[in-house]
């Protein structure tokens, strides 16, 4: 990337920052001699002063930091990754680079010791790197300083790149790393026309990029090596740039969680572009920010892991307190824990056109908080646990679910548990789908004290057929079931449904906690297997129903 930098750094040259010039031609090119000193020749106005620049580090891609004037250093907008005159820090996901970018041809040598900044942490990995090619490196776990060996007499051209480079060793917690490198050139200064010519062309045509694509930051579909660093910076980059991240055809693996925050990323379609995660206990695709999208793509684990607790990390798709997101048309194959989990209060979000199929949890998860959400036109294969589900605790969530669509989805066929259940929530409206083979009820609307779950009010079921659910034994759950064990059920509506088939029985309203209004207004039960309902519990209202 960084040849472009050439120019601005000649500039920054000619004005003689923090270096010593002996020998300077006017025009073309001109002998030299030079010594470039990170750390005098530190500016804290621009990019490239005395051929230094300060960046961030994802696979090949170079980022640029901003200085930040608290920090009198340049940072990244989260604080890390960050660069002073003295010192480096990586983040988890961004090495910490200070590169110097090479006058003109001829030859350096490079001076400077390098040493953690405390005796915490796990260590850090330093290395220096010609044109991304590595002269040097090694891992430090203490403050003993070590010199840099084999780096004398080292040949570069115009434009070639000198990296400094601090990565994390395990985490980035205490990686402040003490390195303040010194380089003497001797050689001549090439004249900066060529140069910059390319430089503004290439610059030009990035800008001129619709889109930010991650073939660009060294992602690498089908070759089955991870892409997890390429895939950070060209979201980081869609970011920074204002653009949406494209994902072309292929299969790209993926060895972390991939946090999206405020981007569109979008693939070539479900079918088409595929990412797999190779963690099975760290593989989520995590969704944050205002405005952040994911689309046309496929996710899958490569292997999975038991569902256990139920991690979040394990997830395929995490919406982690988004706000005005859209997750469409994707394709989630076998995913540890939930297929799709909306949580942390995301709100105003759209869930529509996914295909879901044999997750280790819920297909959909809205938990949290979330509010605002509407799940259409998705389907549901094999979930490991219910196909859509609201859920809100009382011991975790400061508010209950609500205001939750749940529209014209196709679920069931084999899930272990129920189709569509509202444990926990307010204001869910549950319209046109259709719900079949589901081990437990279809429809499910209840309190539960095993999950210390929130009280439920304001739900209405209208116009979904549901068809052959509750088939497992013992439980015999009927095709629609309200239940509370603890806390208040109220203001639940049925109206115009189809529910046949059932597996054991047609309609239960149970449980010993409190049941209030619930309402039956011209749905037909046909077909079923047992008694056609098994109301126990509860205020029912009953109105132009057939079969029951």
């Amino acid at each position: 990337m960084n040849k472009r930098k050439f120019l601005s750094g000649l500039v920054a040259l000619s004005l003689g920052f923090g270096s010593s010039v002996v020998g300077m031609g006017s025009a073309d090119a001109a002998e030299a001699a030079r010594a470039y000193s990170a750390s005098k020749g530190f500016s804290t106005v621009q990019q490239g002063a005395n051929q230094w620049y300060y960046e961030k580090l994802s696979g090949t891609a170079y980022l640029d930091l901003v200085y930040d004037k608290t920090g009198n250093r340049w940072a990244a907008p989260s604080g890390y990754p960050w660069v002073s005159a003295t010192a480096l820090h990586p983040d988890n996901n961004f090495d910490a680079v200070r590169k110097w970018v090479s006058p003109g041809k001829g030859k350096i040598s490079i001076s400077g010791s390098v040493r953690k900044g405390n005796a915490e942490g796990d260590g850090v990995i330093v290395s220096i790197r010609k044109d991304g090619v590595s002269l040097w490196s090694a891992t430090l776990k203490n403050t003993t300083p070590v010199n840099p060996a084999g780096v004398s007499s080292i040949p570069v051209e115009a434009g070639t790149e000198i990296s400094f480079v601090v990565n994390k060793l395990g985490n980035a917690n205490n990686d402040h790393t003490m390195w303040e490198p010194d380089i003497a050139f001797n050689g001549s200064v090439s004249a900066a026309s060529t140069v910059g010519t390319t430089a503004k062309a290439s610059a030009a045509s990035s800008k001129s990029s619709a889109v930010v694509s991650v073939l660009d930051y060294g992602a690498i579909p089908n070759d089955n090596k991870d892409d997890y660093a390429a895939f950070v910076a060209a979201i980081d980059a869609g970011k920074s740039l204002g653009k949406p991240v494209y994902v072309p055809a292929g299969n790209y693996t993926l060895s972390d969680i991939l946090t999206i925050d405020g981007v569109k990323v979008r693939g070539a379609g479900k079918f088409v572009t595929t990412l797999t995660s190779t963690n099975p206990k760290r593989g989520s695709i995590d969704l944050k920010g205002n405005g952040v999208e994911l689309s046309s793509l496929k996710h899958v684990y490569q292997t999975t892991v038991p569902r256990g607790d139920g991690a979040n990390e394990k997830n395929s798709i995490t919406v982690r307190g988004a706000r005005n997101f859209k997750v469409s048309d994707l394709y989630i194959s076998k995913s540890s824990t939930a297929g799709i989990m909306v949580t942390y209060g995301s709100t105003n979000g759209i869930v529509s056109g996914n295909t879901l199929d044999s997750t280790g949890a819920d297909g959909i998860h809205m938990t949290g908080g979330s509010n605002f959400i509407t799940v259409e036109n998705n389907i549901v294969r094999k979930a490991g646990d219910d196909t859509i589900a609201v859920v809100s605790y009382i011991d975790s969530d400061l508010l209950p679910a609500h205001h939750i669509t749940i529209r014209k989805n196709q679920v069931g066929y084999g899930s272990k548990a129920r189709g569509i259940a509202v444990v926990g929530g307010t204001d869910v409206t549950i319209s046109n789908n259709s719900v079949q083979d589901t081990h437990m009820a279809g429809i499910y609307v209840a309190v539960e004290a095993s999950y210390n779950t929130r009280n439920v009010d304001r739900i209405k079921v209208s116009n979904n057929v549901i068809n052959h659910t509750g088939i497992a034994e013992p439980q015999n759950h009927p095709n629609v079931l309200v239940y509370a064990s603890q806390g208040i059920v109220d203001h639940v509506e049925f109206n115009n449904n189809i529910i046949k088939n059932g597996a054991h029985r047609g309609i239960g309203v149970w449980g010993e906690g409190t049941i209030k209004n619930v309402t039956f207004n011209k749905n037909t039960l046909i077909n079923r297997v047992g008694e056609a309902t098994t109301f126990t519990n509860g205020n029912i209202k009953l109105n132009q129903n057939v079969g029951f």
